[in-house]
């Protein structure tokens, strides 16, 4: 699937850039990587709850 974005921030797309170039990406991986922490974040949270509701 393919996402546009427009009436970005220039400053948010430099730092975008930068924190790609720190991880040796390109920015379309990067980005593509941070939806994915993104989408997956609240499942993660979830799980982590659960466990320390199990562990209590």
């Amino acid at each position: 699937m393919n996402i546009f974005l427009g009436n970005t921030d220039p400053i948010s797309m430099q730092k975008i850039d930068e924190l790609a170039k720190e991880n040796e990406v390109s920015r379309q991986q990067f980005l593509r990587e941070q939806f994915e922490i993104l989408a997956f974040l609240d499942e993660q949270t979830g799980g982590e709850k659960r466990l320390e509701d199990i562990i209590e």
